[in-house]
């Protein structure tokens, strides 16, 4: 599950790159409004592919029988995979490593979520103060 978790994340990345590199010559003259966008494109994307992967795991959760309830799976995935671990969900001994795996998973694409954030802010940031030197 963690190697279909990353492949969606690597997706969106490349899918974030394909998004945001137009906007960076049409707007050039305008850096904020670049920076904006660039910014709300990222963190939508990112929050669809979160919200994705804990579909993922929720599709596990149900298929292995995790939850009594199978609509409560994406709760329970959630749950683990932003390790807030509520403690209101308890997995049966034999699947019991499942919730850390899930957390580990969620870490690691936060972690990498962040790291494109930070990309995004450092390619416009320097923009911001001297917008004049756009490339010609």
């Amino acid at each position: 599950m963690n190697i279909a978790v990353m492949l969606v994340h690597l997706g969106a990345t490349f899918l974030l790159i394909a998004l945001v590199r137009p906007f960076e010559s049409r707007l050039w003259g305008s850096p904020y409004l670049r920076l904006m966008l660039a910014l709300l494109t990222t963190n939508a994307l990112l929050l669809c592919a979160h919200l994705f992967e804990v579909g993922l795991w929720s599709l596990l959760y149900g298929a292995l029988g995790l939850v009594a309830d199978p609509a409560d799976a994406y709760y329970s995935a959630f749950v683990n995979y932003t390790t807030l671990g509520y403690g209101d969900v308890l997995q049966a001994t034999r699947t019991r490593l499942l919730g850390p795996m899930a957390a580990g998973s969620g870490i690691l694409m936060f972690g990498w979520s962040t790291a494109l954030l930070i990309y995004v802010l450092q390619g416009h940031l320097p923009h911001l103060t001297d917008h004049r030197s756009a490339p010609r």
